[in-house]
């Protein structure tokens, strides 16, 4: 049985999902159903990053829970890049969360005595990168910042949370979070759970942009996941995703039925190509290098689930193999 949501405990779908559910790997109603789709990107080969990648956690994560899979930090180091995990508080608002960031970057940069380092981060993790670069000052330390399914442009499940939870108290609300917290993280203590979900909010979204400015010194790029509810390609999918889909023709991902009603309140009435929490007009920032088959969680492998959909053919083995090549290929 696996823990209990806390976004169960307060009613919503929490942005950084939690550790329930599974993923599904489905089929579609064409007649490949029951034939094996082939990996999907190049085989992954090339030089080691020039500077060190730090992996940036979302909503609900930290360090060894809904963060980026062993598994990939482990092929990225067989590769010979410098890798690293960060761990920040799960419930906090991007600013506390920026803080603890700032303190693991300048812990990997004076262990690898590098002068800068790449920063690739999933979801909420990609408004910390931000914020540590416009508000904290690490222009001068950060080469690059590549978001995976970041809401730069918000959430609707997090204004929906908001709305859910507007009548109990900070105390009660933050206790509960801290509580739920401290089963996986030692920085629960610093739980403020409106103020994160607010900053994850679409309502937020103009403010934050305003406030978090890009530097010129740091490259920024983004992905997008893009998954299905019913197992069946969206058509909307290509042309949000800027013709750059990294899929097979016919086959997607089949969304973890644990998102689902999260889906709902991410695509709106527009039904919006998203991974379940996030939108991929809210995903892009920077470069946007396109979209790959996945819902929010197995964009980092969440589930322990394998590491090839059979389905759809996508790897993130492979994927962040790759992405971690082409950054140095950038020279970064």
């Amino acid at each position: 049985m696996r823990d209990v949501c806390l976004a169960s405990m307060v009613g919503i779908a929490a942005i950084g999902i939690t550790s329930c559910g599974s993923d599904t790997q489905g089929t579609d109603s064409t007649s490949d159903d029951l034939v094996e789709a082939a990996p999907l990107g190049p085989e992954p080969s090339g030089k080691p990053t020039q500077y060190p990648i730090l992996f940036g956690h979302g909503f609900g994560g930290s360090s060894s829970r809904l963060t980026f899979h062993t598994t990939i930090v482990q092929a990225l180091r067989n590769d010979h890049h410098l890798v690293d995990v960060d761990d920040v508080p799960p419930f906090a608002p991007v600013a506390v969360r920026a803080k603890a960031l700032a303190a693991k970057v300048d812990s990997l940069l004076d262990w690898t005595h590098a002068e800068k380092l790449n920063l690739v981060v999933h979801s909420m993790g990609g408004l910390d990168a931000r914020e540590l670069i416009s508000v904290l000052g690490y222009g001068d330390r950060i080469a690059s910042v590549t978001t995976i399914s970041s809401p730069h442009r918000g959430s609707g499940v997090a204004d929906v949370g908001l709305q859910i939870v507007a009548g109990a108290s900070d105390e009660a609300l933050d206790a509960l979070a801290a509580l739920y917290g401290k089963t996986f993280s030692d920085l629960a203590d610093d739980s403020d759970l409106r103020a994160a979900l607010y900053d994850i909010s679409e309502a937020n979204a103009d403010a934050f942009d305003e406030s978090h400015p890009d530097d010129g010194r740091v490259v920024y790029q983004s992905w997008a996941g893009v998954s299905s509810i019913a197992c069946v390609p969206n058509p909307a999918d290509k042309a949000a995703c800027g013709g750059a889909l990294l899929a097979h023709r016919g086959r997607a991902d089949c969304m973890d039925p644990i998102l689902v009603a999260s889906a709902a309140f991410a695509a709106g009435t527009s039904l919006l190509p998203n991974d379940g929490l996030v939108t991929v007009r809210s995903a892009v920032w920077g470069n946007f290098r396109g979209c790959f088959p996945a819902d929010h969680a197995d964009e980092i492998g969440a589930f322990d689930d394998p590491p090839r959909n059979t389905h759809t053919g996508f790897d993130y083995i492979r994927f962040y193999r790759n992405l971690a090549f082409d950054l140095a290929d950038q020279g970064l």
